[in-house]
């Protein structure tokens, strides 16, 4: 099972990151990747800019101790409820630079000449981001 050690709140699940709503107000994420034969991962803060989520600093990472492939991770994933707080997520790097912008409900990333991308261009334009 899923569990965030020391913290209480709501777990989301968005495409392969768990979003946990923390009883104060904030959110973290947590990634999994495979590393040879063990799965790792990786915890991070989430800020939210209008309608983007933000992956941004990673605070820890370590060995995943209670599962034992993505493929069990991915199952864990599909049990919790679907992030439907934001439209799109984003990785956030170097507190500045915004990348990687996909939509939250289809893990699809945002076409460069779409008009969504230009309206989350604007959108963290506004926040002080530049979308990379």
């Amino acid at each position: 099972m899923i569990r965030l050690e020391g913290q209480e709140g709501q777990l989301y699940h968005l495409n392969e990151y768990a979003i946990l709503e923390n009883e104060d107000g904030t959110y973290e994420y947590v990634g999994w990747d495979s590393k040879g034969e063990q799965v790792t991962w990786i915890r991070g803060e989430v800020r939210i800019f209008g309608d983007v989520l933000g992956l941004m600093n990673i605070t820890s990472d370590g060995e995943e101790e209670t599962m034992e492939t993505l493929l069990e991770v991915k199952h864990e994933l599909h049990q919790l409820p679907r992030w439907d707080k934001t439209k799109y997520h984003c990785v956030v790097v170097g507190g500045r630079n915004a990348a990687l912008v996909k939509y939250c409900e289809t893990g699809l990333p945002l076409e460069v000449e779409g008009e969504d991308y230009q309206q989350v261009k604007e959108m963290l334009t506004q926040y002080g981001l530049i979308l990379q």
